[in-house]
């Protein structure tokens, strides 16, 4: 019951969304502070948000942990909206594989591997999360400050909004085909993406796009006492610095294992960070999927939908990796206390391909704003 009640709400937001977009008049075109409706946006790197912020560059931003705690703890910014109040339990960040990798029964059953030690990863996190008082919690804490490059108390405030899963249920896959849709009504994909790839619809695109017979498979998994791939080591792609990822940064430590392995080398992996990783968005995931660079990439649900239809990027989503965590900050004592705050104003988002990006569409919309690009 408390699935459905979850699932219905996501559709029912996304229908309003759908049906604001529709009917919306722009009541005022032009730029500038005399827009009472629409709020700007412009594209910067979550990295160089909060220094953005500080400067007054940008009134505001929308970005994922640890990049909205970073500007809390540090009193430069505070969050006006958490993604949970816009969209509840919405998935964010997704393992990917790419499909030439897995061609054959040698890179199927690596990445099945990877698999039992991404959900590993993600057990633990969740069981040291659960017990504060742990060494296991403290070892935690200290795995995210190497990761995300922030100090203990950052990394503390951004662990406590999110959640890290994997498991690919149906609230996972409604959610999915609701970003999808956005994107049509939208015009950023085009509905002969959908037909021209040989999918019935958006809920054939979806059970086609995610697969999750490597979830399956990695439940039979056992340690291996040698690597299976010494010379040809899986290239992973991931974020600089984001923290829904974390399961990656724990399955790498050999911290966590009592015989001084890493999770991935316990499971027999030689994994190794892509060229060009860690990457500024999931768009520069894809990219470097379509280049050929990376294996296995986590990366935001919304690049490796966009990416895939748009430019044919060869890719599968085979596990959830977290949901929510992620916020839309303006400047501490701005005196911006709501959404109609933000009208005439500009707002930094990781890029057009992000979930980012579509949560503050829609969360505009439902208060009947327009998000317009800056010019």
């Amino acid at each position: 019951m408390e699935r459905m009640t979850v699932i219905v709400a996501i559709a029912m937001a996304v229908a309003l969304v759908v049906g604001v977009f529709a009917v919306y008049v722009v009541l005022d075109s032009n730029d500038g502070d005399g827009a009472t409706n629409v709020v700007y946006y412009t594209v910067v790197p979550p990295a160089s948000m909060k220094g953005a912020l500080a400067a007054g560059q940008i009134d505001g931003y929308i970005a994922w942990e640890p990049f909205v705690s970073d500007s809390v703890v540090g009193g430069v910014g505070k969050v006006l909206e958490w993604s949970e109040e816009i969209a509840p339990n919405h998935p964010c960040c997704v393992v990917a594989v790419h499909n030439p990798f897995v061609s054959d029964q040698e890179g199927q059953e690596l990445a099945a591997r990877f698999m039992r030690a991404h959900m590993d990863a993600t057990d633990w996190i969740n069981a040291a999360m659960a017990d504060k008082e742990s060494a296991e919690y403290d070892l935690l804490k200290n795995i995210s400050v190497e990761f995300t490059m922030r100090n203990e108390s950052v990394v503390e405030e951004a662990l406590q909004h999110m959640q890290f899963r994997y498991v690919m249920d149906d609230q996972f896959s409604t959610a999915l085909e609701n970003f999808t849709g956005m994107y049509m009504d939208i015009g950023v994909v085009d509905e002969e993406k959908i037909a021209g790839g040989g999918y019935e619809n958006v809920t054939d695109f979806i059970d086609h796009y995610v697969n999750e017979s490597y979830l399956g498979l990695a439940t039979s998994v056992e340690p291996s006492d040698t690597i299976l791939n010494p010379d040809s080591a899986i290239r992973l792609g991931f974020l600089l610095g984001d923290i829904h990822q974390l399961a990656q940064a724990v399955a790498s430590s050999t911290d966590v294992l009592v015989n001084g392995k890493s999770m991935f080398e316990d499971y027999g992996l030689n994994v190794e960070n892509a060229i060009g990783a860690p990457f500024a968005n999931g768009g520069a995931v894809m990219d470097a999927f379509a280049g050929g660079y990376v294996d296995i990439g986590y990366l935001g649900s919304p690049p490796a939908i966009l990416k895939h239809l748009n430019a044919e990027i060869d890719t599968t989503i085979v596990a959830q990796a977290n949901s929510e965590g992620s916020a839309i900050v303006v400047e501490a004592g701005s005196g911006i206390t709501s959404l109609e705050g933000l009208a005439g104003k500009t707002v930094a988002t990781p890029g057009e391909s992000s979930i980012q990006f579509l949560l503050l569409k829609m969360a505009l919309q439902w208060e009947g704003m327009e998000l317009k690009i800056k010019t």
